[in-house]
C-alpha cells in the first residue's frame, strides 16, 4: 500500500502523469507476483524457513535503498525488486496453513487475512506520518525495511529449521479427472478478482487526496482497517456455508458498490468505502480456502503461487488502465469501468462451484 498511498506525492516529486506512474505500478505489481511462481516450485525442496528470510531480508535491503534514492530510474528498479521480494510471501505462508489446517481452513485463512489487513492499514498510515510529520515519502519505505528486518529474526527462531515433507508433485495431478475444468475456470476468476483488488487498493487513496486533501491517508488507514471484519466474517461463514456462494454473494454486493464510487462525496463516500474495504478484504481468505477445496495436496502451492501472480502480478495492468483513466477522466470514474468484472466473476464462481461437486 506504501506507493498508491504516495500516489499524489511521488507524480509531484517525478514529474510524472498518472497514466506513467500507474506503468510503473503495473511493471512493479507485475514483479509483485511473478516470484510466487518459482518459489512455489522450491517450496518441497527448501522448506518454509529459508525462503520466508529470502523473502523479508529482501524487502528489508529494497526498502532501505529507497530511502536514499531521489531518482526515477532506480526508484522502478528498486521497487521492482522490492516487490520480487515481497511476492515469495503469500504462497508459502498460504500452503503452510493447508498442511496445517484441515477443519476450520477458513478461519485460518482468515486469521492470516487478518494481520495481513492490519498491514495493508498501516501502509497508508506510515504514508501519512512520513508527509505530514516530516515532509518526505522516503521515511515510510525505511520503516517498513525496518520492520520487515526485525520480522526476519521472528523467523529465524519461530519457523521449524527441517520442514518434514510428505507431498512430492505430480504434474499428472494437473489434469486429474475435472482438475482441468477447475483451474481452468479459476484462473481467470483469480486474475478478474485481482483487476479490481488492484484498482480498489491502487486508486481508492487517490480518490480520497482529491476529496480530503492532507487527512486521506489517516481515513484510508482507519477505512483499511474496519475492513479487517470481512477477513472475520469470510472466515465464520466459508466454514458454515458453502465458499463458492459466499464469495458470490459478495461480488453481487461490491458491483453496484463500484459504481456509486464516481457519484459520491464526503461523508457518503467515506460509509461506502467502508463497505467496501469489508466486502475486498472478505475475499482473499473464502478464495484461499476455495484453492485448498479444488486442488489435491502435490500442486497446492503451485497453485497458490499461480493465484498470487494474477491477483498481484498480472493484474497490476489496472494500474496502468486506471491511471490512463483518471487522466482522461476522473479518478473515480474509474471503479464503474471496472465493476464491469464483476458479473463476469459470479458466472465463473457458479461454474466452478457445479464442477467441484464432481469428484476429481
Amino acid at each position: 500500500m506504501l506507493i498508491p498511498s504516495l500516489y499524489i506525492f511521488l507524480i509531484k516529486d517525478f514529474n510524472v502523469t498518472a497514466s506513467f506512474l500507474g506503468l510503473i505500478f503495473s511493471v512493479v505489481s507485475l514483479f509483485f507476483g511473478i516470484g510466487s511462481l518459482p518459489i512455489s516450485f522450491l517450496y518441497n525442496k527448501l522448506g518454509a524457513r529459508k525462503l520466508l528470510l529470502i523473502s523479508q531480508l529482501g524487502i528489508a535491503l529494497s526498502c532501505i535503498l529507497i530511502f536514499f534514492t531521489n531518482k526515477l530510474i532506480p526508484f522502478i528498479l528498486l521497487s521492482s525488486l522490492l516487490g520480487l521480494f515481497s511476492s515469495v510471501h503469500h504462497p508459502i505462508a498460504l500452503t503452510l496453513i493447508s498442511e496445517k489446517f484441515n477443519n476450520n481452513i477458513s478461519k485460518a485463512n482468515a486469521f492470516h487475512g487478518v494481520f495481513g489487513s492490519l498491514g495493508v492499514s498501516l501502509g497508508p498510515y506510515i504514508a501519512y506520518l512520513s508527509t505530514q510529520n516530516y515532509d518526505n515519502w522516503h521515511i515510510a519505505f525505511f520503516v517498513v525495511g525496518t520492520m520487515s528486518l526485525f520480522l526476519s529474526i521472528s523467523t529465524y527462531f519461530y519457523i521449524p529449521k527441517n520442514q518434514q515433507i510428505s507431498q512430492r508433485y505430480n504434474f499428472k495431478n494437473f489434469f486429474l479427472g475435472f482438475q482441468r475444468k477447475k483451474l481452468l475456470i479459476f484462473f481467470p476468476l483469480s486474475l478478474l478478482i485481482g483487476f479490481n483488488f488492484t484498482a480498489f487498493n491502487t486508486f481508492i487513496p487517490s480518490v480520497f487526496n482529491i476529496e480530503f486533501g492532507e487527512e486521506a491517508n489517516l481515513l484510508i488507514s482507519v477505512i483499511m482497517i474496519i475492513g479487517i471484519f470481512g477477513q472475520i466474517l469470510a472466515g465464520i461463514l466459508g466454514d458454515i456455508y458453502s465458499r463458492f456462494k459466499v464469495l458470490g454473494f459478495v461480488a453481487l454486493i461490491l458491483f453496484p458498490l463500484f459504481i456509486s464510487i464516481a457519484y459520491l462525496e464526503s461523508l457518503s463516500l467515506v460509509i461506502i468505502s467502508i463497505i467496501l474495504a469489508i466486502g475486498m478484504y472478505s475475499i482473499q481468505p473464502l478464495l484461499n480456502s476455495i484453492i485448498k477445496d479444488i486442488t489435491v495436496p502435490e500442486i497446492r502451492s503451485i497453485i497458490y503461487g499461480a493465484n498470487f501472480f494474477l491477483m498481484f502480478g498480472v493484474s497490476g495492468i489496472a494500474s496502468f488502465a486506471g491511471g490512463f483513466i483518471a487522466d482522461t477522466i476522473s479518478y473515480k470514474f474509474i471503479f464503474p469501468i471496472f465493476s464491469i468484472f464483476f458479473p463476469i466473476c459470479i458466472l465463473l464462481i457458479l461454474n466452478l462451484n457445479k464442477i467441484n461437486k464432481s469428484n476429481f
